[in-house]
């Protein structure tokens, strides 16, 4: 109040309206709430009143970095503007404002504001546009470096009244390049070879460019360079694949006019091999459960599985489904809403982040009643598509492709029921 730092206590006179102010008092986010005079529990009010603005949804979106220069902090800002209103210095005296601390014990407080640079939104910022702004404090001196954090606020006077509201407010990140993913892996099925394309996201500073470089002739970058913003597409090319597994890198280097310089990898594997789903025959003891493993040759990309077995209900029946030794950590989700017609759904999702590991491993037993006496001696145990359609997918939904074999169960010869025949011959054979 003595010696307010940038631009913040005009929030504070705009929320008090010219009305005389009394100590102690809370004001949140920008003076959309207030409470002064004898507040009783001052803890108490305060989070009541931060529970109520954390209820709200926010009117912005926010995107920022922060480094020093010197002895400046600048703060690189990405604001999108999400009120569904024109935010403007002149209309509604929107702002943005960076507001620079340190954790540092002065008075009663454990951080001090050591900076508030701020920006009026000058030219206006249409419903659903984005504005990019640079913030630089003052030469700072007597900062402790390494304890200096900032956060930025965008703020504006609703048509309502005179008090501030905050659209939306963001921790600042250090300033740097940030590549989603750092490894990929990919799959790609021999039996139907096709390029795969995979997006990945840089992130960092706004005023960043980046460039992009592959050691491997199979690895294709689009673009090849464009400003952060840009997503780059990263295509593994199948008809540049050898059989088997490989692995190729890209360099991803970021730079900017007031010279920060960042460079991050890529570790793309590439696996190029058949894609199999099958299920298992086992010898049958007939009235006895049979077990039936349902096997994935996996190239290592695949996140999730569903298909649906088809069989002969009057031969197997009352099916029990285990999830296989590949599939300890996955969500096992069975549909049997069409069992009694001989067809069982099956889905198995592994959790965020994981793939079933390449090579043939067992996604799940199905364990099935077998009837003591049957009318043929096979039975037929098929992939078909209901009650669940059959799908693989990788960790993005992207569909993927795979080759699929079913098993013939053979029952022994005593079981299978012998029907007598009587030969009809005419009068006088």
């Amino acid at each position: 109040m003595d010696a307010p730092t940038g631009n913040r206590i005009s929030r504070f006179w705009a929320a008090f309206n010219g009305q005389t102010a009394y100590l102690p008092l809370v004001i949140v986010d920008s003076g959309h709430r207030i409470s002064t005079g004898d507040l009783g529990n001052f803890t108490t009010v305060l989070q009541t009143l931060v529970d109520a603005e954390l209820a709200r949804p926010p009117k912005a979106e926010i995107e920022a970095y922060a480094r020093q220069v010197g002895t400046r902090m600048r703060v690189y800002v990405r604001l999108h503007n999400t009120s569904g209103v024109t935010l403007s210095a002149a209309a509604n005296q929107a702002a943005l404002h960076a507001l620079v601390y340190e954790d540092a014990h002065v008075g009663v407080t454990g951080r001090i504001i050591r900076a508030a640079p701020w920006f009026d939104l000058v030219p206006p910022l249409a419903p659903d546009g984005v504005a990019s702004v640079t913030l630089d404090t003052d030469a700072l001196s007597g900062v402790a470096w390494t304890a200096l954090h900032t956060a930025v606020v965008a703020d504006y006077v609703p048509a309502s009244g005179r008090a501030f509201d905050m659209l939306q407010g963001a921790a600042a990140r250090p300033a740097g390049l940030t590549l989603e993913p750092s490894a990929l892996v990919v799959g790609v099925d021999s039996g139907q070879p096709a390029d795969r394309t995979v997006q990945a996201t840089l992130a960092g500073p706004y005023t960043l460019s980046w460039t992009a470089v592959a050691d491997v002739p199979w690895l294709v970058i689009t673009p090849d360079a464009a400003a952060i913003a840009t997503r780059p597409a990263v295509t593994v090319a199948a008809g540049g694949l050898a059989q088997g597994s490989q692995e190729g890198h890209v360099t991803f280097s970021a730079t900017s006019a007031d010279g920060m310089a960042f460079t991050r990898f890529l570790t793309v594997t590439a696996t190029l091999g058949p894609r199999r789903l099958r299920a298992v025959a086992a010898p049958v003891n007939p009235g006895s459960p049979i077990d039936v493993p349902i096997v994935m040759s996996a190239l290592g990309d695949e996140h999730e599985v569903s298909f649906s077995l088809a069989f002969e209900p009057a031969m197997l029946g009352a099916p029990v489904v285990a999830a296989g030794s590949a599939a300890a950590a996955a969500a096992l989700v069975v549909d049997r809403s069409e069992a009694s017609s001989g067809r069982l759904g099956i889905t198995l999702t592994l959790p965020d982040g994981q793939t079933f590991p390449a090579g043939d491993d067992e996604l799940a037993v199905v364990t099935f009643a077998t009837a003591a006496t049957v009318p043929r001696a096979t039975a037929a145990v098929a992939f078909t598509d209901r009650p669940v359609a059959r799908t693989i997918s990788d960790l993005l939904g992207t569909p993927l492709t795979a080759a699929v074999a079913g098993a013939r169960l053979v029952f022994p010869d005593a079981s299978v029921a012998h029907i007598a025949r009587r030969r009809l011959r005419r009068s006088g054979e």
